[in-house]
């Protein structure tokens, strides 16, 4: 029995994404997606995933595969093979809130993965929620405010207080 009667979204690097003849194999053997590319760096990384057809959609980590402009053209590569980007995503608020912007013009966009590597309180302490409410994620959604800017601004207090000690903050 594979997990095809569990029916998920996706089945996340079943093994590593450089080994592109074992992905192929793997995804020729379920109807489950095969999902990978979040230790992949640049687009270059991705291209034979795409071209040999080893994954059912990429899940790039923006910081790490090149930022912000390099995801984009990750995408605009995945959107050639018809394949959708479901960014993986460890960052602060910052970062996520500008990685939801990127995603918000990629038509090929299917979700953003999100978790925080702090609790939730001092992942939310970073910065202010435009709403005012605490947080930018609601419900699992983040909502992407119509007003000039990234929508959230720094709370200094709060990145002071979770600095990792001996680094200080930039300011």
């Amino acid at each position: 029995m594979g997990f095809e009667p569990f029916r998920l979204m996706w089945l996340e690097e079943p093994l590593p994404a450089e080994n592109v003849d074992a992905l192929v194999r793997v995804r020729a053997q379920t109807r489950t997606p095969i999902c990978a590319g979040e230790n992949l760096y640049l687009r270059w990384g991705f291209r034979e995933l795409l071209e040999r057809g080893a994954v059912d959609v990429i899940e790039p980590d923006v910081p790490k595969c090149g930022g912000l402009a390099e995801a984009k053209k990750i995408a605009n590569l995945a959107e050639l093979h018809y394949i959708p980007f479901a960014p993986h995503l460890v960052s602060t608020p910052l970062g996520t809130m500008a990685t939801s912007h990127q995603c918000g013009a990629i038509p090929n966009f299917l979700v953003q993965e999100w978790h925080a590597l702090e609790e939730r309180a001092v992942w939310d302490s970073y910065v202010h929620a435009p709403d005012g409410s605490g947080s930018i994620v609601k419900d699992g959604y983040i909502t992407l405010p119509d007003t000039p800017g990234i929508g959230v601004e720094l709370d200094m207090d709060g990145v002071r207080a979770h600095a990792v000690a001996g680094y200080g903050v930039f300011e």
